[in-house]
């Protein structure tokens, strides 16, 4: 991989000398690309995109107009330590959209897995580990060390907490939020607010009728019968812990460290507390 200044990278883009760019990438115009950054085969760059090293990116990525990539974490620990970002492939970060290098506290490290697309606006603060799969719509906010697993859906205006776990294959209705953790194959609405299984989400990715009944059953238990927390994991464990997606969903609840979001009742209609 070398830096190959030709017709695809536009005259006015600026790029400094520790830069790696793949020979196909396209780098429109006033790109500002600075410190160690790799850029892999068939990314594209769009016009005043800042990508700020050290970032690793993988293949086949785009980034758009005005996204800014890899700058430090707006962290108070944060002291000018080389720490990374790592973006896998296949990744589309529209107009606008902002993430950063990870912290020392944090390990170092901001990662993004494959194929996911953040619109307009989004923004991945410090620490964050994105799975693949992943769709966050225009303006949805993930505040440092949210951890976010394969083929989440967040829309437009979901503020997520620092810290929060999401789970695989939840669902978040915009105008939204969590301070808790959301376990995996849920839809949450409004703030810190279960409302029921993710069944689309779940039937999408191809998941076998039989499974999606188990997680059914799971989660009326888990959040419909009014048991304490205790009760209700031993019960589930026991009459569906064979079932590997429930299973995830127990170790998902059981790690918890923050607590975990409440189905919405009628006494909390709009909004969960």
């Amino acid at each position: 991989m070398t830096l190959a200044v030709s017709g695809l990278i536009h005259p006015t883009a600026v790029i400094g000398p520790d830069a790696e760019i793949a020979p196909d990438v396209r780098v429109g115009p006033y790109v500002i690309i600075e410190g160690p950054v790799r850029i892999g085969t068939g990314c594209v760059i769009e016009g005043y995109a800042c990508l700020s090293g050290p970032i690793e990116m993988g293949r086949e990525n785009y980034v758009g107009y005005k996204a800014v990539l890899g700058k430090g974490p707006q962290s108070r620990s944060y002291r000018g330590e080389p720490t990374r970002l790592v973006i896998g492939d296949g990744n589309s970060f529209h107009e606008s959209v902002t993430i950063h290098r990870g912290t020392v506290e944090g390990g170092g490290l901001t990662a993004i897995g494959d194929g996911n697309v953040l619109r307009k606006g989004a923004h991945l603060g410090h620490d964050v580990i994105m799975g693949d799969g992943c769709l966050l719509e225009s303006d949805v906010l993930l505040a440092g060390h949210v951890e976010i697993g394969d083929g989440c859906d967040l829309a437009s205006h979901v503020v997520i907490q620092q810290r929060v776990r999401i789970g695989r294959l939840v669902r978040f209705s915009g105008i939204g939020g969590s301070t808790k953790d959301v376990p995996p194959f849920v839809v949450q609405e409004g703030y810190n607010c279960i409302t029921g299984l993710n069944r689309p989400g779940l039937q999408r990715v191809g998941t076998p009728p039989a499974v999606i009944s188990a997680l059914g059953e799971a989660f009326q238990v888990l959040f419909e019968e009014g048991r304490n927390q205790g009760e209700a994991l031993d019960l589930v464990t026991s009459r569906l812990g064979h079932v590997p997606e429930v299973r995830e969903v127990l170790e998902f609840i059981r790690g918890t460290r923050i607590g975990i979001n409440h189905i919405r009742n009628e006494e909390r209609r709009n909004w969960c507390a």
